[in-house]
């Protein structure tokens, strides 16, 4: 294969097609905004040559269209278009979005035929996918063409404005001003800090810094089919308390229960599960509400004999359901464990080693992001933020696709786990 490189062709600053009014100047932060590191959450989304030419449009085209796009829906999104002051507010003062140009010297069939980490990186800006956000825009977006035909549409968002769901939507609704020159601009509501007010203090709240280490990280993709997802909701329910198990229940039960196998071998070490939790259901706000409205949920299993699908996802479901009380979201317990983790260090450092991180979109159509010329071929997380992390999208089979990011040495045995391979199929590497 031909060592793949990449050239930047432009970049520029895209401001929002009219100017923020001043009564939105400021952008205040939330508790739970302040409380994540400021961060880059990346995604990225593939169309082949084929898919374009059916609509007639020429690669040098998708640029117009999509700065133009993006500027209109900068106004719905105005903080993305300002800077970050201090860990309270950000200044809504239009500097604008980053947009960048690239030209990858590869085939995009070598894209999506098999998963290759360096090909995955290349579609992002360099050096962003999960670092914390200094100097840059609060979204980075970049438009990658292949030789021969053929685009990728990669977007990096500050996890400090919104989380996955809010990235998203940022998504869904660019690609619909794109689709749709003619149509109207998105309604947001933005939480800001009236869901969660930060602490009455004479300082801000301290945004933890996350070290992204990928030195020794690695990312593969698994497909679980839409029949061996069935057959993997059969045999938990059936030995299980949980008689409905979800998608998102058997998946990360079966992947946590093979990588806590791939580390421990002989040995067995207590383990954490950490899980992503969106909280808008939970406090009656609507799916088009921008801001980090979410915690984190952690089930713990501390002998082998408790390593099982059954018991694993039965301690997911009373997690959830914990979660979900309607007494403890509105005594804000939820947080408790989730800030106590983002604010000592030292804490999150000593579960780090044994503690698997699950983000979980397979409520959202990710797979329909159609900027006009069709669902795309491919879509893809960037690898990081460090090993043992696990993202889950659905797939247009109504199935799950993991993207699993371990050590090399974990992933080598992983990847080789014979449960695992009964029910996922690994995406070939080169």
């Amino acid at each position: 294969m031909k060592k793949p490189s990449s050239t930047i062709l432009s970049k520029k600053l895209i401001k929002p097609s009219s100017p923020t009014p001043s009564t939105q100047k400021w952008h205040k932060l939330s508790l739970l905004d302040q409380a994540f590191s400021n961060i880059y959450i990346p995604f990225a989304f593939f169309y082949t040559k084929k898919q374009l030419d059916s609509v007639s449009i020429h690669p040098t085209q998708i640029s117009h269209l999509l700065e133009n796009s993006l500027s209109r829906l900068l106004v719905s999104y105005y903080p993305y278009a300002g800077r970050l002051k201090d860990n309270t507010v950000v200044d809504c003062n239009d500097v604008g979005a980053d947009f960048l140009r690239v030209q990858i010297n590869i085939p995009i069939s070598q894209a999506l035929e098999k998963h290759n980490n360096v090909i995955e990186e290349m579609v992002f800006p360099q050096d962003l996918p999960w670092s914390n956000c200094t100097n840059r825009g609060l979204v980075v977006a970049q438009l990658s063409y292949f030789t021969c035909g053929g685009i990728a549409i990669s977007l990096c968002t500050s996890h400090k404005v919104g989380d996955g769901h809010s990235s998203y939507n940022f998504f869904h609704d660019w690609a619909k001003l794109t689709r749709e020159a003619n149509g109207p601009k998105p309604v947001l509501q933005y939480v800001q800090e009236s869901i969660f007010p930060p602490p009455i203090t004479g300082t801000p709240f301290l945004s933890p810094v996350c070290t992204s280490n990928k030195d020794d990280c690695i990312q593969r993709k698994f497909i679980f089919s839409l029949q061996k997802l069935n057959k993997l909701k059969t045999l938990v329910a059936s030995t299980s308390n949980v008689q409905t198990p979800t998608r998102n229940e058997v998946v990360s039960a079966l992947i946590f229960k093979c990588i806590v196998a791939a580390v421990n071998g002989k040995s067995f070490e207590p383990w954490i599960m950490s899980q992503s939790f969106d909280l808008r259901h939970q406090i009656d706000l609507p799916p088009n509400s921008i801001g980090n409205i979410l915690t984190s949920t952690y089930i713990s299993i501390a002998s082998e004999k408790y390593m099982t699908l059954a018991n694993i996802v039965t301690e997911m479901r009373k997690e959830k359901q914990r979660v979900s009380d309607r007494d403890n979201v509105e005594d804000n317990l939820f947080l408790k464990k989730f800030l106590e983790l983002a604010t000592e260090e030292k804490s999150y450092s000593k579960v780090q080693n044994n503690m698997c991180n699950f983000s979980s979109l397979v409520k959202f159509p990710v797979h329909e992001i159609d900027f006009g010329w069709g669902k795309p071929a491919k879509m893809n997380i960037a690898n990081g933020l460090h090993n043992k992390v696990i993202f889950l999208v659905g797939n247009l089979s109504g199935g799950v696709d993991a993207f699993v990011s371990l050590s090399a040495k974990v992933m080598s045995a992983f990847e080789k786990d014979k449960e695992l391979l009964e029910f996922a199929t690994a995406v070939p590497t080169f």
